[in-house]
């Protein structure tokens, strides 16, 4: 865990780009998903006790980095 957090750490001020999917249960056989396409500097990272971490872009919202795809950091940055 502690590795993992050093990771997440490392990613403020770097920008990034990535796509949010965030899939909605409607019932138990149906659900919706939604892609959102996300780009901006990383400006804060949130570790809970009972959760994974969390990252926000551009003083933004905060996204679970498990409904990330297709994430990268710009290396020049």
């Amino acid at each position: 865990m502690a590795v993992a957090n050093t990771t997440v750490l490392e990613l403020l001020g770097k920008v990034v780009s990535f796509e949010h999917v965030l899939e909605v249960p409607l019932t138990e056989h149906l659900s919706v998903t939604s892609r959102k396409k996300i780009c901006g500097t990383v400006a804060a990272v949130v570790f809970t006790l009972n959760s994974e971490p969390e990252i926000a872009v551009d003083d933004g919202e905060f996204y679970p980095l498990s409904e990330l795809v297709d994430f990268s950091v710009n290396p020049f940055k």
